[in-house]
């Protein structure tokens, strides 16, 4: 009960302000064809076009680049009209039906393929009535109808999706600036977020990509990001050592904060002030620091925040300059559309062209459908194979089997209801499946209910399609924040359009309600006896990719490859993801539970990242590096490795190795040339280039110190959290 109040509360919340524009242009899609039907009487054909129009629009992308969504949309136009003609071609033959729309659910859980083809399948498999060919061109119609609209706007809003994922990539970076002084659950949630919107906003920036050429100002823009990301983390851990000094660096991050927000160029010039203020303000520190030890500690850590400082300056300006000038990408049509079709076909150039080279055209073609035939083999034999359905498709492919078996006898209208909900419910997890069936049945009982009550007051056609209008408009701007008030529309929506014949009255409604229920309850039967039992072995292996990408990390610092830092930290962080998901997966299978030592060991290595970029930002302001310093990312990095090593072979951790007398040598070092700046500033005749030599040494190594040490802690944590949950002799087993 608990967790299906939860799924109540988080599905109909409303996290995000509903893309109105896009729903209405949805609704009028969709609703336009039934108007037209009935005043042309030809009720029937327009419930088929507007139908074609529901599910063309059901499998759209919404927020992705244009020429992303013109290739999926176009896909989806194709596969819809064929699904329909699946289903009518399957509907004399059953339980032949049962099986291949079964595979076409599976197939489903391709991207590129998505639902719509297996719920026009189901519909066209169910018509209680004769319709012939006619139905999927006129379904066709429909959807090509909403990809003209869809793609209306493209001239003019083609970078629309690539400026939205830059600006919410920047004011996630200006909240992670503005909480450099959170505490460490608070930071985590900041910078998850921001990560994600960086990652958001590359992808966007590649997406309008023709080739490998990075060089474009949306690319150099992520790069800027990249840059604030990078330091933000670095003045989070530098401000902690330069205590005495927060007011002044909190002043420059309030303006830098506010120049990234509002790009507007007197903000921009306000944090570069402030940023002159710092500058002078650790000038002064300096010129008033004695000789003894502490005084030499703060000028060394106030000269590292302001170099780190000024690199934030100089990204924030770099942003705004970006700003004001506006991203310009080039114009061109999607790759996948233009490349292989008009430029160089596949088709008539061996055949027509080369007669000579049509022997060798079949025996490329014969090889390429064996090695098709052979991958799908060896994918329906994993999913299918003696660890139980391993795959999440090979489980809806057989769910859906069942559920059309089991409504053969009937053959109903309503049965495709039944169908449907196990479809759409049947989700990766069993938690997952709880709460999509749990959202459904809500979202029937109130749609279906609503809908039956204005059917009642206004009986007649043009009540439908107003409804439908209605509907489609508030369904499809909800859906792309809210699950649950989308199931509240779509389901009258989908009753309407698919029965247009059939007066959605209340013995329809509760028919429906009733299907869906028992839907429900055979997805959550199907996620329960067919869960996948291959995600502990997953999870086996993930903590040693964790281990060895964050010793990939490590060994970039130790080798002064500051370039890569950036590139392997993003590894490291998608290892980490992956491990995090593997342990949500197996949190919502009942019975299902990861070691609790693997959430500790996520946070470590979260930790580690943080701590090494901090130790770049270090490096990247010194023209020289430190011997010890190195030695001890060294033994970091072997330290890293070897644990990962031991995980995959399961053999005991490996002994203590030589990184605290690394530590310690590196401590030695901060004495050693902490006496020396101290002598050197107590003697008058010491020429001022080698007094500032020993300064810039000093400045390195204590303020790489802290953050070296930080670094080893969180390694040995993490290492530690991983063989403690990985250990043999533990009785708490990766159940899956």
């Amino acid at each position: 009960m608990r967790g299906a109040a939860r799924a109540l509360r988080d599905g109909f919340a409303l996290p995000a302000r509903p893309p109105w524009k896009y729903g209405l242009l949805c609704g009028v899609a969709v609703a336009w064809p039934l108007f037209a039907g009935v005043t042309a009487g030809l009720p029937h054909s327009g419930a088929f076009v507007a139908l074609g129009a529901y599910l063309t629009a059901f499998g759209d992308a919404y927020g992705k680049p244009y020429a992303q969504r013109a290739w999926n949309l176009v896909v989806k136009l194709v596969l819809v009209a064929a699904g329909a003609w699946l289903g009518l071609f399957l509907a004399p033959y059953p339980w032949w039906g049962a099986v291949v729309i079964g595979l076409v659910a599976a197939a489903g859980r391709w991207k590129l393929v998505g639902t719509p083809p297996a719920i026009a399948a189901i519909v066209a498999f169910y018509l209680h009535g004769p319709v012939g060919l006619a139905g999927p061109l006129e379904m066709a119609l429909g959807g090509a109808v909403f990809v003209l609209l869809a793609m209306a706007p493209w001239p003019v809003r083609r970078l629309d999706p690539l400026r939205d994922a830059l600006g919410g990539a920047r004011e996630a970076l200006a909240s992670l600036l503005d909480g450099v002084d959170l505490d460490e659950e608070a930071w985590g949630r900041l910078r998850e977020r921001a990560s994600k919107a960086l990652e958001g906003a590359a992808t966007a920036s590649a997406s309008f990509h023709a080739g490998e050429d990075t060089t474009r100002s949306a690319d150099a823009y992520v790069r800027m990001l990249l840059r604030v990301f990078a330091e933000t983390v670095a003045l989070r851990r530098l401000r902690v050592e330069a205590a005495a000094d927060r007011r002044e660096i909190d002043e420059v991050v309030g303006a830098l904060t506010v120049a990234l927000r509002t790009k507007a160029p007197q903000d921009v010039q306000a944090a570069l002030d402030a940023a002159a203020r710092f500058g002078e303000h650790a000038s002064e520190v300096r010129s008033r620091s004695g000789a003894d030890p502490a005084s030499l500690r703060r000028v060394a850590g106030v000269g590292q925040v302001r170099r780190c400082l000024d690199r934030l300056v100089v990204a924030v300006r770099g942003i705004g300059v970006f700003a004001a000038r506006g991203i310009r990408v080039p114009a061109m049509p999607p790759r996948v559309l233009w490349k292989p079709v008009v430029w160089r076909p596949v088709v008539w150039k061996p055949v027509l062209w080369r007669p000579a080279s049509l022997e060798r055209a079949w025996r490329r073609g014969w090889r390429g459908a064996r090695r098709w035939v052979s991958r799908v083999l060896r994918a329906t034999w994993r999913a299918l194979g003696a660890g139980g359905v391993a795959e999440h498709s090979g489980r809806l492919g057989i769910a859906v089997t069942v559920a059309m078996a089991l409504v053969i006898g009937t053959h109903e209208v309503y049965g495709k209801w039944f169908v449907i909900t196990v479809m759409l419910a049947l989700r990766s997890t069993y938690g997952d499946t709880v709460e999509r069936v749990v959202l459904r049945v809500a979202g029937t009982v109130l749609g279906a209910a609503v809908a039956a009550l204005i059917l009642a007051a206004v009986p007649g056609p043009y009540t439908i399609a107003v409804t439908v209008l209605v509907f489609a408009t508030v369904g499809y701007a909800l859906r792309e924040v809210s699950f649950g008030y989308w199931m509240v529309f779509a389901t009258p929506l989908a009753m309407m359009l698919a029965d247009f014949s059939t007066r959605l009255d209340w013995r329809a409604a509760g028919a429906r309600l009733l299907l869906t229920v028992a839907g429900g309850l055979l997805a959550l039967a199907a996620a329960r006896l067919l869960w996948p039992r291959g995600e502990g072995g997953r999870l086996r292996g993930r903590p040693a990719e964790l281990l060895e990408e964050h010793a990939s990390l490590v060994d970039a610092l130790a080798e002064r490859d500051l370039d890569a830092v950036l590139a392997r930290a993003d590894a490291a962080g998608q290892a980490a993801d992956e491990l995090t998901a593997s342990l949500d997966k197996l949190g919502k299978e009942p019975g299902g539970r990861g070691p609790p030592e693997l959430r500790e060991a996520v946070t470590a290595a979260r930790k580690l990242r943080d701590d090494a970029l901090v130790v770049a930002s270090v490096l990247r302001g010194s023209q020289v590096g430190s011997d010890a310093t190195v030695a001890v990312l060294d033994a970091v990095a072997d330290r890293l490795a070897a644990v990962a090593e031991t995980v995959r072979t399961r053999e005991p951790a490996p002994e203590a190795d030589e990184l605290e007398a690394r530590l310690a040598e590196l401590a030695g070092e901060v004495s050693s040339l902490m006496e020396k700046a101290v002598a050197k500033e107590a003697a008058e005749d010491v020429a001022a280039e080698e007094t500032s030599a020993v300064r810039r040494q000093l400045r390195l190594t204590v303020t790489a110190h802290p953050a070296l040490r930080s670094l080893c802690s969180d390694a040995l944590e993490l290492a530690r959290k991983t063989t403690e949950a990985l250990e043999p002799a533990r009785e708490r087993p990766v159940t899956a």
